[in-house]
C-alpha cells in the first residue's frame, strides 16, 4: 500500500472528525468550554475502544488504524483546551483555569481506560 494512500487515509479520518467536532461545538453552547470537553473525552474513550479492538484484528488494515487515528486527531481539541484553559485564568479565576485542566485529564483518562476495557 503506497505511503499516499495511507496519509490520505489519515486525512481523511482527521476531516471528518475535525466536522464533528464543529457539530459539537456548534450544539454545545455554554460560558464555560463543555464542548471541548466532551470531544476531549469522547475522543479519548473512542481511540481507547478502537485501540483495544484494532489490537485484535490482524486483518484491519494499516489504512483503516490510520484513518481512526486521524478521526480521533481532528476530533479532539487540545489546542482549543489549552486555549480555553488560558482564557480562563485571564478572564475568570484561577480556580476555574485549574478545574478545566483537572476534569479534562482525569475525564479523558477514564474515557481512554474504558475504552480500552470495553474494547
Amino acid at each position: 500500500m503506497s505511503e499516499i494512500y495511507l496519509h490520505a487515509a489519515f486525512a481523511l479520518g482527521g476531516g471528518l472528525g475535525a466536522v464533528l467536532r464543529h457539530a459539537v461545538s456548534r450544539m454545545v453552547t455554554h460560558e464555560l468550554p463543555l464542548a471541548t470537553l466532551i470531544v476531549n473525552v469522547l475522543g479519548s474513550f473512542l481511540l481507547g475502544l478502537w485501540i483495544a479492538y484494532l489490537g485484535e484484528l490482524p486483518a484491519v488494515g494499516e489504512d483503516q488504524r490510520r484513518m481512526v487515528f486521524g478521526f480521533c486527531g481532528g476530533f479532539t481539541t487540545f489546542s482549543s483546551f489549552a486555549y480555553q484553559t488560558l482564557s480562563l485564568h485571564r478572564e475568570r479565576t484561577l480556580i476555574l483555569a485549574a478545574g478545566n485542566i483537572l476534569l479534562s485529564l482525569l475525564l479523558c483518562g477514564i474515557g481512554f481506560w474504558l475504552g480500552l476495557v470495553l474494547g
